[in-house]
């Protein structure tokens, strides 16, 4: 193996190596390699300078380092410095350097006279043998096992060579030196990877931190629709929204209180084990199960939208806990019969009505709904949830659906509202009727027959499951519901007319009727009528200020000529 440079030739980046003894080593003869600027700080590129190193040294011709251990012994090269470093050399274990190196050896010298006896290195190529020069111990190995393993420095060559007094002391410092550096940048190695955990358990525990923040701020919030609003319609939509996942509670009976999507026909939680688009979470109050929640979804959930459900399923019972047959819900419940049964609601019933927050003085809307083939504990429990949203009443009465709703919301609007939202969770059509907004107690009776009256036409006429008001069907509810209704649509359109001519002796709906049937012309109805076109025109006026300035619209005109058409027939039999 031939040498990689001449003797003596300088190496650019080389640093002298300080001697380890006075008397044998020439000072600025070695180099420390941890002060070399173009040595790395990994273990495999030291290893690789240590032995370019100790090769120029002693200006041998191939150099490489190996790890020595007890097991065999063996001999594992792990860096090689030399003109044919393209491929480690073929060094035996029981070669003599392992045991001495093992047995605490500072330097084990090859025997050039020795011959076989010596264990030649086989080299790379095949240019013959490597003699064993000389091996120096470089230190211990951290992390490898057995438990005596140490790093050792082989200089090599071909041809048989002695190694001087002072070059041993050389080697000896240098070994040292380049243990030292093996040590150090050994011990960086674990600092880096401990540094690398602390910032991995770091970055975890910042995650972990994040994840309880959304945790908690979803679990207020959850806590907030179920405490502040009792609303279980925005209650399943909003876990909905959170875990992607249909999501349905229920009683502890299985009947559904909230749907966040319509249901397929299903009334419950259908019996049978969880799967991984289906599960069932109970809703516990302390050991009581209040009922559960039913999730339908595509996947099964994440981690943490697992312990979110937890912690909706919590939230959850506060709403069946308020929607449970306490005695304020049957207290709402026996009021709102006993205000659309009784005419003339006594001021103690007002009073109850303000006790339990319902105002009569201000804006209602009463809403009537079949929800045909529901069971009534089922009809009862939806009720009170939709009533509840905006500090309504309900109850069950004939059958039939009633609530009593606060504000100043369009009636047909609520009326939709609460027939698609009913009929989705019921799975099957059910159809509502509201009444017209209107104020005070002794309107709440009248209000209900309205919206009975206008049910009864829509299912006459074939429009089940749908929602309207009265206003939109104009007056053929009250003209359907026998003579009293006919004598309400009259009052409703005529009222003041009537009332100004049996009160004055008038003649204004006699006026009205031959205005109409003269073509709304003043001077043919006053042809009509026998008298001067200008008493016409004069009577008119009276009638505007009267039924108000919309009475000649086409639609209020109609129902006029209706009503006084119906009063003719009936004063005249």
């Amino acid at each position: 193996m031939r040498g990689s440079r001449e003797q003596g030739a300088a190496v650019p980046g080389d640093a002298p190596l300080p001697a380890g003894s006075a008397d044998d080593a020439a000072p600025g003869a070695v180099a420390e390699p941890a002060d070399d600027p173009e040595v790395p700080h990994d273990e495999s590129g030291l290893l690789r300078d240590i032995a370019r190193q100790g090769r120029r040294l002693l200006d041998a011709p191939a150099a490489f380092v190996a790890v020595v251990s007890e097991d065999g012994p063996t001999i594992t090269v792990r860096a090689v410095d030399g003109p044919d470093e393209g491929g480690p050399p073929d060094l035996p274990g029981h070669h003599p350097s392992a045991a001495a190196l093992l047995d605490g050896s500072p330097l084990w010298c090859g025997d050039a006279e020795a011959g076989p006896a010596a264990a030649p290195v086989t080299g790379p190529d095949d240019d013959g043998p490597l003699h064993a020069v000389v091996a120096v111990r470089l230190g211990h190995l951290r992390g490898y096992a057995p438990r005596r393993t140490v790093a050792a420095l082989y200089l090599a060559d071909r041809r048989p060579r002695t190694v001087t007094a002072g070059e041993r002391v050389q080697l000896t410092s240098f070994a040292r030196l380049a243990g030292a550096a093996m040590e150090k940048t050994q011990l960086l190695d674990v600092a880096i990877a401990r540094l690398y955990g602390l910032e991995q358990q770091s970055a975890r525990t910042a995650a972990d931190l994040d994840r309880l923040r959304t945790l908690r701020s979803a679990h207020y919030g959850f806590i907030d629709l179920a405490v502040a609003r009792g609303d279980a319609r925005a209650f399943v939509v909003e876990a909905d929204r959170r875990l992607g996942a249909s999501v349905r509670l229920c009683t502890d009976d299985g009947l559904v209180v909230a749907a966040s999507r319509p249901a397929a026909g299903a009334a419950g939680p259908e019996p049978g084990a969880p799967d991984g688009r289906r599960l069932v979470v109970p809703v516990l109050a302390g050991d009581r199960r209040m009922g559960d929640l039913l999730l339908e979804m595509d996947s099964p959930l994440a981690d943490p939208d697992g312990q979110l459900l937890l912690l909706i399923a919590q939230a959850a019972a506060v709403i069946l806990r308020q929607l449970d047959d306490s005695r304020e819900s049957q207290a709402r419940r026996a009021l709102l019969n006993e205000l659309i049964t009784t005419p003339q609601p006594p001021g103690t019933l007002v009073e109850r009505a303000r006790r339990l927050g319902v105002h009569l003085d201000r804006p209602y809307v009463v809403v009537v709904l079949r929800p045909d083939g529901v069971s009534p504990h089922w009809a009862s429990m939806w009720s009170a949830a939709f009533a509840a949203r905006g500090d309504g009443l309900s109850a069950l009465h004939d059958d039939d659906i009633v609530l009593l709703l606060p504000g100043e919301a369009d009636p047909a609007e609520i009326a939709r509202t609460a027939a698609e939202e009913s009929g989705a969770l019921f799975g099957r059509p059910v159809t509502a009727a509201a009444s017209d907004s209107g104020s005070g107690p002794e309107r709440v009776a009248v209000r209900y027959r309205q919206a009975l009256r206008c049910l009864d036409v829509m299912i006459m006429m074939e429009l089940a499951g749908r929602g309207v008001s009265v206003r939109e069907l104009g007056f053929l509810p009250m003209l359907l519901a026998g003579r009293e209704g006919i004598d309400q649509f009259i009052d409703a359109t005529l009222q003041p007319v009537l009332d100004y001519d049996r009160h004055r002796d008038g003649d204004l709906a006699r006026t009205l009727d031959a205005y109409f049937e003269a073509g709304r012309s003043p001077t043919n109805a006053a042809e009509l009528l026998h008298m001067h076109p200008n008493t016409v025109t004069r009577r008119l006026d009276r009638v505007k200020r009267l039924l108000g300035p919309t009475w000649q619209l086409p639609s209020r005109a109609l129902e006029i000529q209706l009503a006084l058409r119906l009063h003719r027939l009936l004063t005249e039999l």
